[in-house]
């Protein structure tokens, strides 16, 4: 006979009680604690304000948990239509995805409910809400309790003996060598420090007995076999041991079990053992947010960064890569399971998530490249990494994880079409390349006649011989200059040259003065460092300006940056904004800035190697916004900030292309132009050829090739039929 787990009978009384996460998902936040409140004591005010933080604390920590873990109380069977939500989560859920019942929607995480269509960030909160409110009644199984035992040092009175700057010191140490301790480092000394000149010898040897003192000689043998590996083990073995197998065989597995399976292995019905996984795992984050495992996971946070592989974390905390016996799992990836505040994937570590840290990659490589979309790596530092001269081949590493394509020692950030990815290329080499050697350094298929085709129509290139092609920019006079001279040199030589052997060898070879060779290596297209000549990829300063920012117009009365809207935006994770910003608000590194808003200030910092808007997620809650909108985040003359949405696309060129910069869709052909120009700061003037050229200088080549089609129509006023149309590069290629 299969013994029974234990089940509690009584209804929670406090909040707790429901959601017994609570406290772990709350670690690190400086409110008050609430949980310990009873539920049914409260007004039906202070009811709504408890749910809406039971639902953010569910949307910021625990979006990769299922429903049925985070509302362990959830009745089965509940009509969905009974939960009492607004029509359109309602609609979204019943009509759109099909599900009717609780016990449906038991086994869905919230980046599923994310993902479904139709649905806003005010839906999803609409639908944790009501959960929430349906699951503060029924019992949940007792799991037991789960802290880690406490640590003592070893040899200490009694405190009352002691005085009191002993104790404070022997706390201090204390705390210290627990700390080192539970990250892997036991023998490292406490205190490492440099004496100043003239210290005397006493006071030296005195310091030196003192910084060689580690934790194997303060902490006892219990003490010192505290890691995290061993915190860990006495957390799941204070849990039911039914507990502890539902987390290795759902949480833990590369394969999970089904809930049936575990009900059937336990002689239990599926929904209890639902409720066990959820009180479980929210056991197991109570105590990964108290004593020495809080510090090892915020230490994991803080150490990651941004973007950090695996390997080199486990330099700085070996006790990461130790097992826990009790599931046979090492402690990072236990850590990171129970842990939403960081991903580990693939050997890299990222924080908070996959996809927040390759829009941070993108927003970085934004800033960088040229107008061609080439960025060099050795300009880059986007993986962190105790080895340096490592850091090249990570970054590429990291560059091909994101989907980027890496040619030697640059990056393409814009291959979607043949003319961009060519474009690009050629910006590399500098020098006129056949249409045959261009496809050659694809890595994806494509004819070497799509390609002439492409090159032909695209005012960017120009035919130089028979088969050879030039970037229009370089001009036809380049091949009878310096310019074209230092160009050849560089492509021999691999891209870069000594400053002395160019100036040798075009000297010796023509007749140039050696001032003139170092002016032309000195300006743009190319660049002098350190003594070696290189093509220029591109000033970083120039890049910070508004006008030469990707996505980012001129509006009447300010700036508007179009974003589009991610999960992490939903869960009210910050986001990474351009340079842009900075000089739009006169940011310094290291400045934080509250900008007013309609709906209270909104945080944009500079604290990181980019700019950051704040969350930004009760404007999103506001407008009901959802997962892949595109939304304008305004910076106004007057220093105040506005969340704008964007409209829907027509399917028509000109409408679409005044869309995507915020202007007004159905504007005529002139004041369309004047706009368009406005937007990227040229001159109401500004011929129509070049207002296309700015928008694909500057990196938004949708805006671009939909002006492209209607470029007839822009210079006459004259429709044709092509204008009506939208412009599907998809299409183009297949064409040619």
């Amino acid at each position: 006979m299969v013994d029974q787990p234990v089940f509690d009978d009584l209804r929670p009384l406090t909040w707790l009680d429901a959601f017994p996460w609570l406290r772990g998902a709350s670690s690190g936040r400086a409110d008050t604690p609430w949980w310990d409140a009873a539920i049914f004591d409260e007004t039906p005010d202070e009811r709504r304000k408890r749910l809406a933080e039971v639902s953010e604390l569910a949307m910021d920590r625990l979006t990769r948990w299922t429903i049925g873990q985070i509302f362990p109380g959830l009745p089965p069977q509940l009509p969905v239509a009974a939960l009492g939500l607004p029509p359109r989560p309602r609609n979204a859920l019943l009509r759109g995805a099909g599900y009717t019942t609780t016990d449906e929607l038991a086994n869905l995480t919230i980046e599923d409910i994310l993902d479904l269509r139709n649905v806003g960030i005010g839906g999803i909160d609409a639908i944790l809400r009501a959960l929430a409110d349906v699951s503060t009644s029924r019992p949940t199984p007792d799991i037991g309790p789960a802290s880690p035992p406490d640590s003592d040092y070893r040899g200490a009175n009694p405190a009352e003996e002691l005085p009191g700057w002993l104790v404070a010191l022997v706390d201090d140490l204390s705390r210290i060598a627990i700390w080192q301790t539970a990250i892997g480092l036991p023998a490292e000394p406490l205190l490492q420090t440099h004496l100043p000149i003239g210290t005397p010898d006493e006071i030296i040897k005195a310091r030196q007995r003192l910084a060689e003192f580690s934790a194997n000689e303060m902490l006892d043998e219990n003490a010192l076999n505290q890691d995290a590996a061993s915190l860990l083990d006495a957390a799941f073995r204070a849990l039911d041991p039914r507990a502890v197998q539902v987390l290795e065989q759902r949480l833990f597995a590369d394969e999970p079990v089904t809930l049936d399976q575990l009900g059937q292995q336990f002689g239990v019905s599926r929904e209890r053992v639902r409720q066990l996984e959820g009180k479980a795992r929210a056991a197991m984050l109570d105590s990964l947010a108290t004593n020495a495992l809080d510090m090892v996971a915020t230490a994991a946070r803080s150490t990651i960064g941004h973007v950090r592989p695996l390997s080199d974390l486990l330099v700085h905390l070996p006790a990461l890569a130790r097992t826990v016996e009790s599931v046979g799992q090492p402690v990072w990836r236990v850590i990171d399971r129970l842990d939403d505040a960081y991903e580990i994937e693939d050997g890299w570590c990222v924080v908070p998530t996959l996809s927040a840290a390759q829009d941070w990659t993108r927003t970085h490589l934004r800033e960088h490249a040229n107008e061609h979309g080439v960025v060099q790596i050795d300009d880059l530092i986007l993986v962190e990494t105790s080895t340096p001269e490592l850091r090249g081949d990570l970054t590429r590493k990291w560059l091909s994880t994101c989907g980027y394509v890496v040619d030697g020692s640059y990056v393409l950030t814009r291959t979607q079409s043949v003319g961009d990815y060519a474009a690009g290329i050629l910006s590399i080499t500098g020098s006129p390349m056949s249409a045959n050697d261009l496809v050659e350094r694809f890595v994806f298929e494509r004819s070497v006649g799509s390609l002439k085709n492409a090159m032909s129509i695209d005012d960017r290139f120009e035919r130089v011989d028979r088969d050879r092609w030039a970037l229009s920019e370089w001009g036809l006079e380049a091949y009878r200059g310096v310019r074209s001279i230092i160009r050849e040199q560089l492509a021999t030589a691999g891209g870069k040259i000594k400053l002395d052997t160019l100036i040798e060898q075009i000297t010796g070879r023509y007749s140039v003065a050696a001032s003139s060779v170092v002016a032309y290596a000195s300006t743009a297209p190319f660049e002098v460092r350190d003594g070696m000549v290189r093509t220029a990829c591109g000033a970083r300063e120039i890049r910070k300006t508004p006008e030469r920012t990707s996505r980012m117009f001129r509006q009447d009365h300010g700036w508007a940056y179009r974003v589009r809207i991610t999960r992490d935006h939903l869960r009210g994770s910050g986001s990474v904004a351009p340079m842009a910003v900075a000089s739009i608000l006169d940011l310094k590194h290291g400045d934080k800035r509250q900008l007013e808003s309609s709906l209270g200030p909104q945080a944009i910092n500079w604290t990181g190697t980019q700019p950051a808007f704040g969350t930004i997620r009760r404007f999103l809650l506001e407008d009901d916004v959802s997962a892949g909108a595109d939304v304008f985040l305004v910076i106004k003359d007057d220093n105040t900030f506005a969340l704008e949405l964007v409209a829907e696309l027509s399917g028509k060129p000109l409408p679409d292309a005044l869309t995507l910069i915020g202007a007004q869709s159905d504007l005529d052909a002139e004041t369309a132009r004047q706009t368009l120009a406005a937007a990227i700061n040229l001159p109401i003037d500004t011929p129509v050829v070049s207002i296309i050229g700015g928008y694909r200088d500057r990196g938004d080549t949708d805006v671009a090739d939909l002006l492209t089609s209607v470029r007839h129509y822009l210079e006459t006023g004259e429709p044709t039929e092509h204008s009506l149309q939208t412009t599907n590069i998809d299409d183009i290629l297949d064409l040619l």
